[in-house]
C-alpha cells in the first residue's frame, strides 16, 4: 500500500494576481482551493515602524498602510507542489508571492 502525503500549500498574492494563480493552480491538477481576503504588509515596508499600542493607532496604520491582497489555500498530494512551485516561479517571476507548504498528517472529515 502506498501512501501519498498530502500539503497544505498557502500561496500569499497581491490580489491583481488571483487570476492568474487560480490557472496556474488548475492546471497543474489542483480540484479545490480556499480563498481568505486580507490587508497585509511586506517586511521591506514594516522595517522601520514602530506602532502605538493602542487599538485605534493600529487600525489606522493598516488601514494607511497594508496593501489589499489574497491567500490561497488547498491540500495537494505531494508531487504536485513542485510543478505548481515552478509554474510560479516561471509566470510570476516579477510579482510578489509567498508559498508555505505544511505537510498534513492526517485529515479526519465527519460527514453525517
Amino acid at each position: 500500500m502506498v501512501i501519498l502525503m498530502k500539503v497544505h500549500l498557502r500561496v500569499f498574492i497581491e490580489v491583481e494576481n488571483l487570476g492568474r494563480v487560480m490557472n496556474i493552480l488548475a492546471d497543474e491538477g489542483v480540484t479545490g482551493f480556499y480563498i481568505v481576503e486580507y490587508k497585509g504588509v511586506s517586511p521591506t515596508e514594516w522595517k522601520g515602524f514602530s506602532v502605538k499600542e493602542d487599538p485605534e493607532s493600529a487600525i489606522s496604520l493598516i488601514h494607511d498602510y497594508a496593501r489589499d491582497a489574497v491567500l490561497v489555500c488547498s491540500v495537494v498530494d505531494e508531487e504536485l507542489v513542485e510543478p505548481i512551485v515552478n509554474r510560479f516561479g516561471e509566470e510570476l517571476a516579477s510579482e510578489k508571492y509567498t508559498i508555505i507548504e505544511i505537510p498534513i498528517r492526517r485529515i479526519i472529515v465527519n460527514s453525517p
